[in-house]
């Protein structure tokens, strides 16, 4: 019960922010497909899926991660639920999402604290090397789609699109708000108790023992004893993560090579953490555990890889 109750505020903040996001999304997605708003959207991300040989109706979902990426699973899995797009096309989705996803979170997320925190210098060095992981990681989903997909079919696939209605715009709106609740209802039914099993086990003892269990592993990169309080921080917040590591920063208690060797260690742990948490029910709940997990796992290890491989490049000319 204590567990339940510990994990209660976070849960709530973890719905007030995600449930509404996920209605707003299948609201759009039912929209767009009876008006031309999905033909309006994807043109700023056109030229982007146009690279990876992706089917054109996939230009509005990767827009919208321009802004938030529930909205855009939304607008994706009211495509893949009317068999516009195949299971193939949204694994390389969640790839190349990557480039929208990271640009966003770092103008808007992670640039205020990190100058902040860090000073513009490392700061700077820090982002660039955060926007060269997801900018990587969305150019192996992008090379893949020129190796797996027909630039055939993402040529005519804007053909599948049902053609606009000519029903008034305000019946169109209601039409969509009464058409998106059952989709609406069966994401809430999925993510809820997820998030709901996966938070609550990780206020337990049990994942708590196995998480200070990582320190020993820590140490083995040299790190001093006060990064690890920033790593573990990190685990959970990068956005606080990076906070603590600045009064150490500005202490000289730690170099900024080891400051960036903390943070992306904390960031490697952070994604595997965030995985089980929340991106994959929250993938699960919109695609089916057999596409939500496999297209969420596929991005988890393209995102760890190139991690791992920048971590090693650092840790090699420290």
């Amino acid at each position: 019960m204590k567990t339940i109750i510990a994990a209660l505020p976070v849960l709530l903040d973890l719905w007030k922010s995600v449930l509404p996001l996920m209605f707003l999304g299948c609201f759009l997605g039912r929209l767009s497909l009876n008006t031309a708003l999905i033909r309006q959207l994807g043109r700023v991300m056109r030229p982007l899926a146009r690279l990876g040989n992706l089917p054109s109706v996939v230009d509005a979902p990767l827009t919208l991660c321009l802004v938030n990426e529930v909205a855009a699973y939304s607008m994706l899995a009211e495509l893949r639920n009317n068999s516009i797009v195949n299971m193939k096309e949204v694994v390389l989705f969640f790839l190349v999402s990557n480039l929208p996803k990271g640009l966003y979170n770092m103008v808007f997320y992670m640039a205020p604290v990190v100058l902040g925190a860090l000073g513009m210098r490392l700061g700077l060095i820090y982002l660039l090397m955060y926007l060269g992981v997801f900018f990587s990681a969305g150019l192996v989903g992008l090379f893949l789609g020129r190796l797996l997909l027909s630039p055939q079919s993402a040529r005519h696939s804007s053909e599948q699109l049902p053609q606009p209605t000519s029903d008034p715009l305000r019946k169109r709106i209601i039409d969509a708000a009464k058409g998106s609740l059952p989709s609406f209802g069966r994401l809430v039914a999925i993510f809820v108790p997820l998030t709901f099993l996966v938070i609550t086990l990780m206020q337990t003892e049990t994942v708590t023992t196995w998480l200070s269990l990582v320190d020993p592993v820590l140490r083995r990169f040299g790190l001093p004893a006060p990064v690890l309080i920033v790593i573990t921080t990190g685990m959970l917040s990068m956005v606080a993560g990076i906070g603590t590591l600045g009064p150490f920063l500005k202490a000289g208690i730690v170099t900024p090579v080891e400051a960036i060797t903390a943070l992306l260690l904390a960031s490697s742990i952070h994604y595997f953490l965030s995985f089980w948490s929340s991106n994959l029910p929250l993938s699960v709940s919109f695609f089916g555990p057999r596409l939500g997990s496999r297209a969420g796992i596929a991005n988890l290890v393209v995102l760890e890889g190139v991690t791992c491989l920048v971590l090693g490049v650092v840790v090699l000319f420290k």
